[in-house]
């Protein structure tokens, strides 16, 4: 049995995290909801009415999609580092893992507020939990010849 390459595994959690997260977002756009709105919050006619204290957060996702555009971003960007971009390629971040592990930081807490995004805040500590073993493992992420001539990624 061969080892597992955890960095390529972390990748794959990275892809799906990034199209669950994007994916979401834009249904947020259409059904707006503050995920947190059950703490401190009371019932009322039409569900469940958030306390004062989130009135920041029901303004930048329920009257601003603010957050899930942000969202949107961080799907992306995912998906354009992970599944690279030829000009993405050329970046010095692009062999980074620890770049990567501050963009899902980021990414995974600003997914957590937004309803329909906030299961793929799980995916991307994941993903930060399979990255961070790879960087304690010392792996890098480089682009390598395959015997057939194709690039492929190790």
């Amino acid at each position: 049995m061969g080892a597992l390459i955890w960095h390529d595994w972390a990748r794959l959690l990275a892809l799906t995290s990034g199209a669950y997260v994007a994916w979401a977002a834009l249904w947020g756009l259409f059904y707006r909801k503050y995920f947190w709105d059950f703490v401190g919050g009371r019932l009322g006619p039409h569900g469940i009415v958030p306390p004062p204290q989130a009135a920041l957060f029901e303004k930048i996702i329920v009257e601003l999609p603010i957050l899930q555009i942000v969202n949107i971003v961080n799907g992306l960007v995912t998906l354009a580092l992970e599944w690279p971009l030829p000009i993405v390629k050329k970046l010095d971040m692009y062999g980074s893992i620890k770049f990567r592990l501050g963009l899902y930081i980021w990414s995974a807490l600003v997914a957590a507020f937004v309803y329909q995004t906030a299961f793929a805040s799980l995916f991307y500590l994941a993903t930060l939990l399979a990255y961070a073993r790879a960087l304690k493992l010392e792996e890098s992420i480089v682009e390598v010849k395959t015997v057939e001539g194709r690039r492929g990624r190790v």
